[in-house]
């Protein structure tokens, strides 16, 4: 399932996540923008992405991660914003011009954001909690997960 991609591609919510995590993990919880998203989810992102190298983004999943981090106040989006900062010194930042995606299906359904990406995992594993667009790409024969695919492969390398 995880091929032999070097590199991954993290989506908004999940660099987000990484951002707040690595600022202070207790705010993950007082961010309504990271939903369901735990101090352990932010764990097992940072594990996982440990093990590669390098980590991708783009411009459009930068300008996401900023607009829901600016929902934020006083000292925790100071916080946020700093260590997000920090992560675009060392992401790889990609990109691909809006007018080669606005005539492709993916943007029609899922967004310029995600059409991007769409393009991009054709040789980067990516790494979102959008189910839908990861089970499209997989159906397209690309390499992506959700947060909820890496519980399981690592509670199956845990109990396995």
């Amino acid at each position: 399932m995880l091929g032999k991609s070097s590199s991954v591609l993290v989506d908004s919510n999940l660099l987000l996540l990484l951002a707040v995590g690595l600022w202070n993990p207790r705010a993950i919880a007082s961010q309504k923008r990271l939903g369901d998203l735990t101090t352990d989810d932010f764990e097992i992102l940072r594990a996982f992405l440990s093990s590669f190298n390098p980590v991708v983004t783009t411009a459009h999943v930068l300008t996401e991660v900023s607009n829901l981090a600016g929902a934020a106040s006083g000292q925790s989006r100071a916080g946020i914003f700093a260590q997000l900062a920090s992560l675009c010194k060392i992401l790889d930042e990609r990109s691909i011009a809006a007018v080669r995606i606005v005539d492709r299906m993916e943007f029609q359904v899922f967004g310029l954001t995600d059409a991007v990406l769409s393009q991009l995992c054709a040789d980067t594993l990516l790494l979102t909690q959008d189910g839908r667009l990861a089970a499209h790409l997989q159906n397209k024969g690309m390499t992506a997960l959700t947060l909820k695919d890496i519980r399981a492969l690592r509670n199956q390398a845990n109990h396995g």
